[in-house]
């Protein structure tokens, strides 16, 4: 199997840990607070690494601290977001928004790239406003839920997360670059829980640390050292279609698991969402460079 095909597979494996996330994170904040949550998860995914990959330390540098630091703190912020969101709003809502993610992503990169956005991304944007509106407006009161405009925001800087992974983790020894995003996120919910909270709890209770361990060893450890490794190895484009299954893995195990089912109203919007993010990919190829 070639690194392309490798890369492909091992992050789609990623966005079904993903997607089962919402699930375990929903249940968990109904117990603990978020910044407890957050600094627990990432302090396990970060000793995880630094054990298997101790031998990594010797290739350490500023470089990856420069970029382990600014891009950890995006990472940070984006969690402290959705986990707020998700005490508000369904697991399935929050991965349907979280979702967006992949539409902003082609945008970013015609920014970035200064290039004007193509028909097909205009007309995905307008899907997922659309989307976004059956998903999170109550009724015809126009009133957003809370928990919704929390992942909305989420989805604003993981997109801007995924962009500066592929264009800044090329060059650098991933298991060190991703162990220091990890630390990072874990001091920022440090200080927020210090800040806001007085602190942070130690979990207890089978509930929590089933969820914190299942999002330590599997949704961080595992799929952010596997982002670092292979992601360098697809498209931005390509990454962008894997991340878009998140939200059906999501709703999908949110049923099975949580019993939660879709209004018929938040189901086409979040089929308008999955189909927006389709055609934000749509024949981007010309500006999107090989990783």
């Amino acid at each position: 199997m070639d690194k392309s095909s490798l890369a492909t597979w091992m992050l789609l494996l990623g966005v079904v840990f993903w997607g089962a996330t919402f699930v375990f994170i929903k249940e968990a904040v109904a117990l603990i607070d978020v910044y407890s949550f957050i600094a627990v998860r990432f302090f396990i995914a970060a000793v995880i690494l630094s054990l298997i990959f101790y031998k990594h330390f010797k290739n350490y540098s500023m470089e990856i601290l420069k970029k382990g630091v600014l891009i950890g703190f995006v990472l940070g912020i984006s969690f402290i977001f959705q986990t707020t969101g998700l005490q508000y709003t369904t697991a399935s809502n929050a991965a349907f928004i979280t979702g967006l993610c992949v539409v902003l992503v082609p945008i970013f990169v015609c920014f970035l790239d200064k290039k004007l956005p193509s028909l097909m991304q205009g007309v995905a944007i307008f899907l997922a406003f659309i989307g976004i509106c059956l998903l999170t407006l109550n009724s015809f009161s126009l009133k957003f839920n809370i928990g919704d405009l929390w992942v909305l925001l989420c989805a604003v800087t993981f997109g801007i997360h995924l962009v500066m992974v592929s264009r800044l983790v090329k060059k650098i020894d991933a298991p060190m670059f991703s162990i220091t995003q990890l630390v990072i996120v874990c001091l920022i919910a440090l200080l927020f829980g210090f800040v806001f909270n007085a602190g942070i709890v130690i979990p207890s209770g089978f509930v929590v640390w089933k969820s914190i361990l299942f999002c330590a060893i599997f949704a961080t450890a595992f799929m952010y050292t596997a982002q670092a490794f292979l992601q360098r190895y697809i498209t931005e484009l390509k990454v962008a279609i894997i991340y878009s299954f998140e939200p059906l893995f999501a709703a999908l195990i949110a049923f099975l698991y949580l019993g939660e089912i879709l209004s018929f109203k938040a189901l086409i919007g979040g089929l308008l969402v999955f189909v927006a993010m389709f055609l934000s990919e749509f024949k981007v190829e010309k500006f999107v460079e090989a990783s």
